[in-house]
């Protein structure tokens, strides 16, 4: 009978369009969920680079807060060097002018 061979032909194709929907939901299915978890991984690895990197940074900053308190001892401590070793120019400078004085009054009289 012709018609119940179309009939079953189209039961068949139906069938067939099914299974074909059903397999490429699953590979569909399977691609969303393979994508997701390379997100989740790219993601993963992203919070783990910038831990890292913040890390890094912090320990730059603290660093160079402890040069910077080393260079500001250091300059103050040159700098009190540098002032003693002034005043005691003065002081050799109006020893110096003293002496020259005394021997002055000394060759007046």
């Amino acid at each position: 009978n012709p018609l119940a061979q179309m009939e079953e032909e189209k039961r068949e194709h139906v069938a067939k369009m099914k299974k074909m929907e059903m397999e490429m939901e699953q590979v569909f299915e399977m691609k969303v969920k393979e994508k997701r978890q390379k997100l989740k991984d790219s993601e993963a690895d992203l919070q783990r680079r910038h831990e890292q990197m913040k890390k890094k940074l912090e320990q730059e900053y603290k660093e160079l807060d402890e040069k910077r308190s080393l260079f500001e001892k250091e300059k103050l401590s040159f700098e009190e060097s540098q002032r003693q070793i002034e005043e005691q120019r003065k002081m050799d400078a109006t020893k110096s002018l003293d002496n020259k004085k005394k021997k002055e009054k000394k060759s007046l009289f």
